[in-house]
This record gives structure tokens, sequence and C-alpha cells, in this order.
């Protein structure tokens, strides 16, 4: 007996490290930092994608030289080129946009810089040798400063300036918005690294960021033309046709984000399963 319960005890001393296994790590879900995560997607989103649009004067420029205002400018200097002899109308949108970019940049108070005529120039001269005609220095200098003119006389209506002041305190605003969230972004990525959390947030903060995008880029597409509202039906025209173009880069970035948010879930999932 005393055999036995000896090697009783070896085999119990033997089998009871195999006993004691140790317990797997559990993966633990923040959904909170996750949904924080989310919020700032969305106010990074808003505030560089109207920064990028809406605030830039060369984008801002693009979308007025295919609106009203723009065509009535480049008809207006098509008209007076061709009374000079200069057909087959030479000023087009992207040759007009450089001093509609001008007036955009005074339109949003910034100081303005002296317009590049370079590309006008070769339009007339091109235009006026298929012609058979000449276009001297003289011609394009004077072509030059009635674009100039006619860009400031659009520009400096009344509806024009009261819509300034209102997109200069937006600018401002967007642009303390956006100094805000990448200050909150660069607070929450330290605190994710810290916790080794940051792939585990990142994959749903852009989902879920990328549909609040896309959500609020379409509510402030349908209710665009009741909040612009001004004094001339153009110029409301002209401020609905730049929002819904940088609305439209909104939309298109939240979907970007949202795609992109379930790449990085599925390949974090994948990771953490194997």
């Amino acid at each position: 007996m005393s055999a036995d319960s000896r090697m009783a005890r070896y085999h119990f001393a033997d089998e009871e490290p195999s006993q004691q296994q140790p317990k797997p790590t559990t993966y633990q879900r923040r959904p909170a930092l996750a949904r924080w995560g989310a919020f700032l997607v969305l106010l990074l989103t808003v505030t560089l994608g109207l920064k990028l649009t809406v605030f830039n004067a060369t984008y801002t420029a693009g979308v007025v030289s295919r609106s009203t205002v723009g065509e009535k400018v480049i008809n207006r200097l098509n008209n007076d080129l061709n009374d000079l002899g200069v057909t087959g109308d030479p000023v087009t949108t992207s040759v007009i946009q450089p001093y509609l970019a001008q007036g955009v940049t005074q339109l949003y108070g910034q100081a303005t810089t002296t317009v590049d005529a370079t590309e006008l120039t070769n339009a007339i001269s091109a235009q006026a040798s298929s012609a058979g005609v000449s276009a001297s220095s003289t011609l394009t200098a004077q072509v030059a400063k009635q674009a100039q003119k006619l860009v400031t006389q659009a520009f400096n209506t009344s509806a024009m300036q009261v819509a300034a002041a209102r997109l200069q305190r937006a600018r401002q605003l967007n642009f303390y918005g956006l100094v805000a969230t990448l200050l909150l972004l660069v607070v929450t990525l330290i605190y994710a690294l810290s916790i080794h959390h940051f792939l585990g947030s990142l994959g749903p903060s852009l989902a879920l960021g990328g549909i609040l995008a896309i959500v609020v880029g379409l509510v402030g597409w349908l209710g665009l033309p009741l909040m612009v509202t001004t004094s001339t039906a153009s110029v409301t025209a002209l401020l609905t046709a730049i929002g819904h173009s940088s609305l439209g880069v909104v939309i298109f970035a939240g979907g970007a984000e949202l795609i992109l948010g379930l790449l990085v879930l599925l390949g974090h999932r994948t990771f953490r399963q194997a």
C-alpha cells in the first residue's frame, strides 16, 4: 500500500502542472473609443473637404467659370474680340479661370497677386493667326485688363458683398474647427497607441465616420437651397452650385472612408483570428 501511495503521489505531481493551462487573452472591444474616432473622422472630412473646395479660390473659380457669372464674362470678352476681328471665341473657361480665382480671393478677403496672362495671350494669338489677323501685344494687354475689369464688376455687386461677409466668417470658423479636430486626433491617436488599440479602433472609426459623412453631406445637399438665400437669383444659384460641388466631394470622401474602414476591419479580424 505504501508503494502504491508513493506512486500515486508521483503521478499526481506529474499531472498537476499539466492541468494549469494558461488562460488565453481575450480581445477587448472599446466601442466608446470607436464612436469618438468616428466623430473625429466626420469633423475632419467636413472641415478638410470644405477647406479644399468651397474655401479654395482655385477650386471655386472652376465652379464659377461654368456658372452664369463666368459665362457672362466669357461671352463679353469674346464679343469684344469679335468686334476687333478675332473670331472663334478664344476665351474659354480654362483661360478665364485665373482671373475668376483672383476675384474669389478678393471675395474671401485675402491678398491677391498679379494674374499670369500667358494662357490668355496664347489663346488670342493662336485664334487670330487661324483667322488671318495679327494680335499685337497692345491688343492682348487690353483684353487682359478688360477681363480683370469684368471680373471685378461681377464680384463687386451688393449681393456678392453680403455673401462675401458670410463666407469669410464661415471660412474662419472652418479653419478653427479643422485645427481643433487635428489636435484632438493627435491626442486620441496617442491614447489608442498607449492601450494598444489603434488598429482595433481604426476600422470602426473610418467605417462609421464615412457613413456619418455621407449622411451629413446628403442632408446638406438637400437643405442647401433653403440655407443659401440672397437678394439676386444669380448669386443664389452660384452659391448653391459651389455648395453642391463641395458637398459632393464630402460625400465621395465619406464613401472612400467607409470602404477603407471595412477593409481595415476585415484585415484586423483576420489577423486577430490567425
